[in-house]
């Protein structure tokens, strides 16, 4: 209601509202050499408004006026509540940048391009067809730590079908998928157990790695709601507060402490300067992360950059650093929250009137880098790990490494940060028109070094930060 792409609530009005079942399609928003492009026709609430769609039809373009038209019958009534239908055309063989107008004809010859909100002009699929893998160095994987399968799904929000993310996932070059669903859509120990049974079965029949999680609602120090990830956990961990479901009652189930210990797993503050709406706040009693938060309770570490920079990222990563610079050894997490949105995000603009679109929290996009030991990510805490959105670049032990690729444009920054007396110092390092550079790196006495760079194509990379050993 707050924030997702929703019209089918109407209380107390909503212009949004429709009689009508939701229909987008959906696509990765990059595919890695030699793999085809998954398309996704997806229906929803058409249990009660059931559907007949006749085709879809469109074009392949570019930016040199290439294209490629297609048509594919579908004559298919939709019914259920939830559909992702994979669209069974064949993928031509491209390369670079391309857009993929589509649209879908249905209910007595009405056509809509890519979806049918309302109020909201539609958007061509861009898909980047890779020229390389994206980077990342040997004995590395590359996951999604944040993100909502179909198992998130109300009136209000929900996500890709796990099978859909697994796909999706293969498709843009991740390892690992952390599915992260709100612990107050899970609801119960049932349908926790539920989702885990169908990530096993999809994990024995082929790869990237889905690792079942939750994102924990729990009590602040000042009893606010906020969010905790957790990866692997065995049991539910209970946290209706700011689920919407139970107004006369906003108050945490759990505290922070509370939830990591029931989790009985590592756990990590999630979006931690979530930027959100006054209704949140009063309604559902949001707040954010401390200082006090992150230290006082055994966090592993912290996801501030959650699909896109702005101010939650900066504000978040200054959080952080100030975690740092006291000697609390916290990893850096990049994941996206995104809810299905394999190739854009679509969410509410003004409550009840209005709908947006942009690219903030489209699935995989950002991803955490870390060294692959044989077992299953985060079966244990990683001692050194990277976050990006393109280029890769990482620690072995006091060597920094950089690497890009043509798809994500060469450096035009690497910066070192060390913290020493409570402030870090940055230097900048003496970079050329490359792709690849190594850097041997001193502590110069500091606590620890750090890392950060960005390519001319605007992709940002950032390292955790590696601390000076113990005396002897």
């Amino acid at each position: 209601m707050l924030h997702y792409a929703e019209t089918h609530f109407r209380f107390p009005v909503s212009r949004l509202y429709r009689k009508e079942a939701t229909i987008l399609i959906d696509a990765p928003f990059q595919i890695c050499p030699g793999l085809p492009c998954p398309v996704w026709l997806i229906v929803r609430k058409a249990h009660r408004f059931p559907v007949y769609i006749e085709e879809v039809y469109g074009e392949w373009k570019n930016a040199e006026g290439q294209n490629i038209p297609f048509k594919l019958p579908i004559q298919k009534k939709f019914e259920k509540p939830f559909h992702f239908e994979e669209l069974n055309f064949e993928n031509p063989s491209l390369s670079g940048l391309w857009m993929l107008k589509i649209f879908v004809k249905y209910k007595k010859n009405k056509i809509i391009e890519r979806w049918n909100y309302p109020f909201l002009p539609p958007k061509p699929l861009m898909i980047n067809f890779l020229k390389e893998e994206p980077p990342k160095p040997d004995g590395w994987l590359a996951g999604e730590t944040h993100c909502h399968s179909s198992f998130t799904m109300d009136s209000m929000e929900f996500g890709a079908a796990p099978a859909v993310l697994q796909k999706a996932a293969k498709s843009i070059g991740l390892d690992f998928v952390c599915i992260t669903d709100h612990s107050y859509d899970l609801r119960n120990e049932t349908k926790f157990q539920t989702m885990k049974n169908e990530i096993a079965e999809l994990n024995s029949a082929g790869m990237p790695l889905l690792i079942p999680g939750e994102e924990i609602s729990c009590g602040n120090a000042d009893e606010h709601n906020v969010h905790l990830l957790t990866f692997r956990n065995e049991n539910y961990v209970e946290g209706h507060g700011d689920g919407g479901r139970r107004w006369w009652n906003t108050d945490p189930d759990l505290p922070i402490q509370k939830a990591i210990e029931k989790s009985g797993t590592f756990c990590f503050a999630a979006h931690p300067k979530l930027q959100m709406l006054l209704a949140e706040k009063i309604l559902l009693k949001r707040g954010h992360w401390s200082y006090k938060d992150l230290t006082k309770n055994k966090i592993s570490g912290i996801e501030f950059w959650n699909g896109f920079r702005g101010r939650d990222f900066y504000e978040g990563r200054k959080l952080w650093i100030k975690c740092l610079l006291s000697g609390h050894k916290l990893l850096p997490l990049g994941g996206n929250d995104a809810h299905g949105d394999l190739n854009s995000y679509t969410a509410v603009k003004k409550p009840f009137w209005s709908l947006k679109h942009n690219h903030e929290h489209v699935f995989g996009v950002v991803r955490t880098v870390l060294p692959n030991t044989g077992k299953i990510p985060f079966s244990e805490l990683p001692e050194n790990l990277y976050i990006t959105d393109g280029p890769a670049l990482w620690f072995n032990n006091f060597t920094l490494h950089a690497k890009s690729t043509e798809d994500f444009g060469i450096f035009l920054s690497i910066t070192i940060f060390r913290g020493k007396n409570g402030f870090e110092e940055a230097e900048e390092m003496q970079i050329n028109n490359s792709l690849s550079f190594d850097f041997e790196i001193s502590l110069n006495n500091s606590l620890y070094v750090r890392a950060e760079c960005e390519t001319t194509m605007g992709k940002f990379a950032m390292t955790s930060a590696i601390f000076s050993p113990p005396a002897v």
